[in-house]
């Protein structure tokens, strides 16, 4: 469709890890690697890194995290956490 072809082409722009860091919280436990599906994550001296340029976004680095250390620019400090495991309790 055309939509598609206008919104991929910036899906794929945005979809960069620049962005993506772990705060002081981080407890080098190793989840956000081990989830995330496009392999972006390694641990790095007990610290997570974004060694890909893309992920999908699928924000289970941020959302599993159980610090809540895993950041996304300066927005998600500030939000809520979602987990399926919270809701069906």
């Amino acid at each position: 469709s055309v939509l598609s072809e206008v919104m991929y082409p910036l899906y794929n722009l945005m979809r960069r890890t620049k962005k993506f860091y772990a705060d002081g919280n981080c407890t080098s436990c190793g989840l956000c690697a081990s989830l995330c599906p496009d392999e972006a994550i390694r641990i790095n001296n007990g610290k997570p890194e974004w060694v890909a340029d893309k992920c999908q976004h699928c924000t289970a680095c941020i959302n599993t995290c159980p610090q809540s250390a895993i950041q996304f620019g300066k927005e998600t400090p500030k939000r809520r956490r979602y987990n399926i495991k919270n809701i069906l309790k």
